[in-house]
C-alpha cells in the first residue's frame, strides 16, 4: 500500500511511549505451548493461560470485554526449532531455531517462544475500520473530533482468521472501531485515541442534497474517498456529524441535518490510522486479579 491509501487493517504496531519517552523496541519472550491450535499474527493482542503460555486474546477478534487477568500485550513474531521435515524451497532442511512473522495453528515445537510488546505505556498505530459485524473488516476513518475517545478492536465477527488483506505476510487483520453510528465512544473500552497519523488523512468534497431533519444524503456522483467515520461539514450539516454508512451515492449521516440541502458542496474528512494507548484495566500489568 502507499499512503494515503490503507488497503486493510494490520493489527496494533508499537510506535513509542506515552509522554514522549524513548521506545527501544523491547519485547518479552513468552512460551507458546507446542501444538497450540490458534494462529497468532504480527500485531495481535495476546494473553496468558493459567499455565503461563501465550494464546490469542479476545481483543484479537470481536470483543470489548476485559480479559480475566488482562491482555498481556502485542504479538510481534516468534521463534522455534522447526520439525526435521521442514524445508525452504531451494535450500533443503532447516536446523536450529528460526524466526517467524506469525504462529501457524497447531505447530509442533517444544521450544517455541513469542516476542511480545508488554509495555502498558506503549503508543500503538492501528487502522480504523467501520463499525460492523461482517466477516471482512472494511477500512473506515476517525474524525478529528474523535481525539480522546475510546475504541474497541475487531478482526472478523468471530475470530482473527487471517482472511484480511494484511495477512498475506503473516500480519494481523485486527482494526479499531468507533461506537455504533461511527461516533465517539464514551463507554469503557480497551483503547484510547491519543493522536492521528497525518499521512493517512483524507479530505474530499462532494455535492449533495438532503431534506431538513434527515440523515439521508444523496450525492450527485459516487466518491470512493468517502468512508464511514468521516467528519461532514457544510451548510445544513449539524456540528459533529459523521458518515454512518456510504453506498454509491447514498450516505447516511450520524445526525439529522439542521436545514434542507439542495446541491450543496460538503466536505468529508477523516484519518484512516490512529495512535492509541491501553486504557486502565485492560492490560494484564494493570489488573490485580491473576489468572
Amino acid at each position: 500500500m502507499a499512503y494515503p491509501t490503507i488497503n486493510g487493517p494490520y493489527g496494533l504496531l508499537p510506535q513509542n511511549l506515552i509522554g514522549g519517552q524513548v521506545f527501544a523496541g523491547s519485547t518479552r519472550m513468552v512460551p507458546i505451548a507446542s501444538g497450540y491450535g490458534t494462529s497468532l499474527y504480527f500485531g495481535d493482542p495476546v494473553k496468558l493461560t493459567s499455565t503461563g503460555t501465550l494464546i490469542t486474546s479476545g481483543l484479537a477478534y470481536n470483543s470489548a470485554a476485559a480479559e480475566t487477568g488482562g491482555t498481556i500485550g502485542i504479538f510481534l513474531g516468534c521463534e522455534y526449532t522447526p520439525g526435521s521435515t521442514s524445508t525452504v524451497v531451494g535450500t533443503g532442511p532447516l536446523y536450529g531455531k528460526n524466526r517467524y512473522q506469525n504462529w501457524a495453528a497447531s505447530t509442533v515445537a517444544a521450544d517455541a517462544v513469542a516476542y511480545v510488546c508488554d509495555d502498558y505505556d506503549v503508543i500503538m498505530k492501528a487502522a480504523m475500520i467501520t463499525y460492523n459485524s461482517s466477516a471482512t473488516p472494511v477500512i473506515g476513518a476517525a474524525p478529528s473530533t474523535a481525539f480522546g475517545t475510546n475504541l474497541t478492536s475487531m478482526a472478523t465477527a468471530t475470530a482473527n482468521t487471517g482472511a484480511g488483506t494484511g495477512n498475506a505476510f503473516g500480519n494481523s487483520n485486527v482494526g479499531l472501531m468507533l461506537a455504533s453510528g461511527n461516533i465517539r465512544r464514551t463507554t469503557t473500552a480497551p483503547f484510547r485515541i491519543v493522536g492521528f497519523v497525518p499521512e493517512t488523512q483524507i479530505t474530499t468534497t462532494s455535492v449533495g442534497s438532503a431534506s431538513s431533519a434527515s440523515t439521508a444524503l444523496t450525492l450527485t456522483a459516487a466518491n470512493s474517498l468517502i468512508v464511514t467515520g468521516m467528519l461532514v461539514t457544510g451548510t445544513g450539516i449539524a456540528t459533529g456529524t459523521t458518515v454512518d454508512t456510504v453506498s454509491g451515492t447514498s450516505v447516511t449521516l450520524s445526525t439529522n441535518t439542521s436545514a434542507a440541502i439542495s446541491g450543496g458542496t460538503l466536505t468529508f474528512s477523516g484519518y484512516q490510522e490512529v495512535l492509541v494507548k491501553w486504557n486502565f484495566g485492560y492490560h494484564a500489568y494493570q489488573v490485580a486479579v491473576a489468572i
